[in-house]
């Protein structure tokens, strides 16, 4: 029993620099489950949700999480001092797929909030930024 404690506490003691990207990826998960639950109730009420597509998220949550990790000990044996020679960063490669990972999972939010409530989110931010400029210009010629 010792040896599986010991065997389990050094896992998790060389996996710990990549603690926060898992987190990361996870949360992104989390917010796009969270985005297209609301979509699919929103477009067909309750009834829209199956225990089917939710279960999907699970074998979403191992894959991101097993790739990750796959990717992280590649990168610990193999690339960290190829990468750390250009880029001055460690786990380069593992931070770019946590990127990469996270991205996808935000192209896909915005999918869901597009489909909900029926408004482009490029266009929205567009608007938001030329009136934040209209009301710099106000304010500077408000001043002497």
């Amino acid at each position: 029993m010792k040896t599986i404690q010991y065997l389990a506490s050094s896992l998790l003691s060389f996996f710990l620099p990549v603690q926060g990207l898992l987190i990361a990826v996870g949360l992104a998960i989390a917010l796009d489950t969270f985005t297209g639950i609301f979509k699919s109730v929103k477009a067909g009420g309750w009834k829209a949700i199956s225990s089917r597509k939710l279960s999907d998220v699970v074998g979403k949550v191992l894959l991101y999480n097993t790739a990750m990790l796959s990717i992280y000990v590649m990168d610990y044996y193999l690339l960290s001092e190829f990468f750390k020679h250009w880029f001055s960063s460690d786990f380069f490669f593992t931070k770019i797929i946590a990127l990469v990972l996270i991205i996808i999972e935000l192209t896909s939010i915005k999918e869901n909030f597009e489909a909900a409530f029926n408004k482009n989110i490029w266009k929205l931010l567009k608007s938001i930024v030329s009136r934040a400029k209209e009301i710099e210009s106000d304010i500077s010629e408000l001043n002497p």
